[in-house]
């Protein structure tokens, strides 16, 4: 039965009064004294009692704490009427002038289409730093009224920002008003967010004929509108070859990357990695270094192996944000591995090691290691080969090598949990204690709709006992509205990842949690399943969001397919189904699994690769893994690093690692068996 959102709210009040302990520790009130009347205010409003609110906001705004006394003078802007609305905005604007509540009053002043006022508030604003949305209420009102400044504040924010949703929603608004073909810069930037390329191309020279035009993202949306929309690389090449020798020097770095990139694609790779060098010398923030830097790495693969690991070698110490480049090393890796270089493999390694991120550090030890393990490497001694392996358990914040690590290198039970409550990226926290007492209050008083919006706010100032906390509350609410369970998971497993301290099974429950537990428990047992497997197949595919539809149109929990759901109810003689219905979308998604186990021998392993990528191809990647590692039972720890496919590799990662911490934290089972028995 589906419950209503006031249903949902009385419910999450229900669970915070009874988890913070607020009834034996006194009223609500005593705890948060003055504070308490905005969130008073606010389960006033869920009642549509909005003259009670009112009075408690005004309370909260007058007499409590700064932060909370914001937030009450903010959601005052928004209630009442008209006249009352505008005199909260003007006060709030008042106490806090910066940009945040200058658009809460801006936007009061459209609704009321005082465009002339919009415009005096916002004349110190600045169109190239101040946030879009504000500068797009600013121009519009400039549109509506004909002011004389729109031509030059409107050039100014076409082409010195990033394009954004709010250019694209002014541009509608200015067609309604004006003749797009007035204004090529406006029209071409449009055209180019919207992925009208060809359109865009014959709108280049007449934009960049203008000086004032000649601005960084303009060259970039150029090299964009070429890219995707010719198919003369040469031509496009050498047009911003000859940019390149006339536009101003800070856009320099567009012109020989975008060069680059059509050199690319017409295949001379030499050029490509001329142009990407010298975009790398013009660029302007570490970002575009990386990218450029990226391009040179990846264009290097086309060379052989030896040549582009001459190319890492050379280059792997400039690297900036190590993060930006997993994806590389992990095509890398599987090239390597396709190509049988073994020895370089290794090599590849030790060169990376501590230059590259931890993830990519710990796999590149781990598959050494097991590539020595397997004969592949010659030449090695035991001593190395666990040597590989605490390498790879010790760096990286990736649970799946850290879990094969421990079972090759038999791990007790002791070292597993100790290895288990140090996973992730440690980080300086600054906690502010009125941040923390905000998100408390949330979950104490039964809001659970604001608390995820408030955190991504605030999570840098907020403690992991904190995000703990409201994860917990948000995961009682999710029993009965899947966004906030949703919500909790990411909450937790962000924080289990980067965090102050070393997380804690409190907090890796939270973010590997127990929930549908009836159906999961009757449909393992139906099919004979363990349901760690069915808990992690269905965390990997939906994060435990019922409602979730992909763009490919699977569905729910298990994320099935209409036409595999249809085979599915066949075999199980339901002639009637709703995959919307979770205990049905659990069973349908356990049945496909455990029958594609079946088909494939019993492996776990491959059955999640077929549910993420199909069986055909997955048999058929068993064929071609065999004839690269020449060897008709390939392991299937090296199968995963071998597949084509870089979703399926990570999904295969995600089930495995997920399997063993369900198995870890709620059945007793080790992650060093539960390893063994999906890979096996």
């Amino acid at each position: 039965m589906k419950l209503s959102r006031i249903t949902t709210a009385t419910i999450c009040f229900l669970l915070a009064f009874s988890s913070f302990g607020c009834a034996q520790n006194g009223t609500l009130q005593k705890k948060y004294g003055a504070d308490a009347s905005y969130f008073i205010a606010l389960n006033s409003l869920r009642e549509n009692n909005s003259s009670q609110a009112i009075h408690n906001l005004k309370a909260a705004a007058k007499n409590g704490s700064p932060l909370i006394a914001r937030r009450a003078m903010e959601k005052l802007t928004e209630v009442g009427s008209m006249q009352e609305r505008t005199a909260s905005c003007r006060k709030l604007y008042k106490a806090y002038p910066d940009e945040e509540s200058l658009l809460l009053y801006v936007k009061e002043l459209y609704r009321q289409k005082e465009f002339y006022s919009i415009m005096a508030k916002t004349d110190s604003i600045n169109c190239k730093e101040s946030s879009n949305e504000l500068v797009y209420y600013r121009l519009l009102s400039m549109l509506k009224k004909n002011d004389s400044r729109l031509k030059n504040e409107l050039r100014v924010w076409l082409s010195e920002r990033t394009y954004s949703s709010w250019h694209n929603k002014f541009y509608t608004e200015f067609v309604k008003i004006e003749n797009p073909e007035s204004n090529s810069l406006a029209k071409f930037r449009w055209l180019v967010y919207n992925r009208d390329y060809l359109a865009a191309i014959d709108l280049i020279n007449p934009v960049l004929e203008t000086k004032t035009n000649r601005k960084p993202v303009i060259f970039s949306d150029t090299g964009k509108a070429l890219l995707y929309g010719t198919k003369d690389f040469q031509a496009a090449a050498t047009f911003m070859d000859s940019l390149c020798k006339t536009c101003p020097e800070n856009c320099r770095f567009y012109c020989n990357f975008y060069a680059g990139r059509f050199y690319e694609k017409n295949g001379d790779d030499e050029k490509a990695i001329d142009r990407y060098s010298a975009a790398m010398e013009q660029a302007y923030t570490d970002g575009l270094y990386d990218n450029a830097l990226w391009y040179i790495l990846n264009a290097s693969l086309k060379y052989t192996p030896q040549e582009s690991y001459d190319f890492l070698e050379r280059l792997i110490d400039n690297i900036k944000d190590k993060e930006y480049y997993n994806d590389f090393f992990d095509t890398l890796s599987v090239r390597l591995i396709s190509t049988q270089k073994w020895e370089l493999y290794k090599k590849t390694a030790d060169l990376i090691w501590n230059k590259a991120s931890p993830d990519s550090c710990s796999k590149f030890a781990y598959v050494t290691a097991r590539l020595i393990q397997s004969g592949y490497i010659k030449n090695s001694t035991p001593a190395e080969v666990s040597e590989y392996f605490r390498k790879s358990l010790s760096s990286g914040s990736d649970l799946y090598y850290k879990i094969l690590s421990m079972e090759k290198l038999e791990l007790d039970e002791k070292e597993i949990e100790r290895e288990l409550y140090s996973i992730g990226n440690r980080k300086d926290i600054s906690v502010d204690a009125e941040k923390e007492r905000l998100l408390y209050a949330y979950a104490d008083f039964g809001l659970a709709e604001y608390i995820n919006d408030e955190y991504q706010k605030l999570k840098e100032n907020i403690s992991t006992e904190c995000a703990k906390k409201i994860a917990q509350f948000l995961w009682q609410c999710g029993n009965t509205d899947s966004e906030y369970l949703l919500q909790s998971i990411r909450i937790a497993s962000r924080r289990v990842y980067n965090s102050e301290s070393n997380p804690d099974r409190e907090l890796l429950a939270l973010a590997f949690p127990q929930n549908y537990t009836t159906a999961i428990k009757e449909t393992c047992e139906r099919f004979g399943q363990e349901e760690y497997i069915l808990y992690a197949l269905i965390r990997s595919e939906s994060f435990f969001n019922a409602k979730v539809t992909s763009h490919a149109g699977a569905v729910g929990l298990t994320q099935l397919m209409e036409s595999t759901a249809g085979d599915i109810a066949r075999k199980l003689k339901f002639s009637e189904y709703d995959l919307t219905d979770t205990d049905t979308n659990i069973l349908f998604g356990a049945f496909y699994f455990e029958e594609l186990t079946r088909r494939l021998d019993g492996s776990i392993i491959l059955a999640a690769f077929s549910y993420n990528g199909g069986i055909s191809r997955v048999r058929s990647w068993v064929k071609s893994a065999a004839m690269q590692f020449g060897s008709r039972k390939v392991p299937n720890d090296l199968f995963l690093e071998a597949l084509p496919y870089a979703e399926t590799r990570e999904y295969g990662r995600k089930i495995l690692s997920a399997a063993a911490m369900y198995a870890w934290l709620y059945y007793g089972v080790s992650p060093s068996v539960v390893a063994s028995e999906i890979l096996k």
